[in-house]
């Protein structure tokens, strides 16, 4: 328990850095201690994985995707702040950038799932329930396109597939958790589904930021990072929880 709050402060001490130095400066040495922070929530999730002896497979898959994801989290954070930095290359490190969180959270979805064969066999027993949870993905998604345009009045140039494809599987991820938090009663579960809302408020707020010419609000940028460093240690709490 001592070593897991030593991680948990070198976690909160490297996104305070992080955040000082990215409204601050900016620049390089805000990339460099962003990769930190994230970096810091990996080796959280590693650690905590150690601890976890005689998980079955289920659990054991589990907690790799839950890693690989945070890894996949690390590299968009890199790419995205690069966005800001080399803004003649914006597009492509956007779409890097989008492309491997977006995968990042598919690996949640498989950790979800994986879990959840603890307890049901989710494409069995829930695949209307899963069918529902998809077409209400796909409006939601819908919904959100539409209102940044027309009541926000966001401008995603180049970027809607891509940024439709991943509000969906956000989405999807979230929805899902949500339902299994509720089906499958336990700790772990909730933990996760927390993270995932968080990670969506997270978004929506990163949205106003590159879509809606707010780039550079400081006010953004802290709620931002808040919110989604918040989803980053519910995430990574999981693996503690199983």
């Amino acid at each position: 328990m001592i070593v897991l709050l030593v991680s948990l402060i070198i976690c909160f001490l490297t996104v305070s850095l992080f955040l000082y130095t990215r409204i601050k400066k900016g620049g390089v040495e805000g990339v460099v201690t962003k990769a930190l922070a994230s970096l810091s929530f990996i080796l959280l999730a590693v650690f905590l994985s150690s601890t976890k002896t005689g998980l079955n497979i289920y659990n054991s898959y589990a907690v790799s995707c839950i890693i690989a994801g945070l890894v996949c989290g690390l590299i968009g954070d890199i790419l995205l702040d690069l966005k800001v930095i080399y803004p003649f290359h914006q597009n492509k490190y956007l779409t890097f950038g989008m492309t491997s969180f977006g995968l990042g959270h598919l690996f949640y979805i498989s950790a979800l799932i994986l879990f959840s064969q603890n307890a049901i066999n989710l494409f069995a027993e829930q695949w209307l329930s899963l069918l529902i949870i998809v077409a209400v993905s796909i409006l939601l998604t819908a919904i959100i396109y539409f209102a940044s345009i027309k009541i926000l009045k966001f401008n995603f140039e180049g970027f809607a597939k891509i940024v439709n494809a991943y509000t969906f599987i956000l989405l999807f991820a979230t929805a899902l958790s949500i339902f299994l938090s509720f089906l499958i009663a336990g700790l772990p579960m909730f933990i996760l589904a927390i993270g995932f809302v968080l990670f969506l408020l997270s978004d929506l707020v990163l949205s106003m930021q590159y879509f809606g010419g707010k780039q550079d609000d400081k006010s953004l940028i802290f709620i931002n990072h808040f919110l989604y460093y918040l989803a980053q240690i519910a995430i990574a709490m999981f693996i503690f929880f199983i």
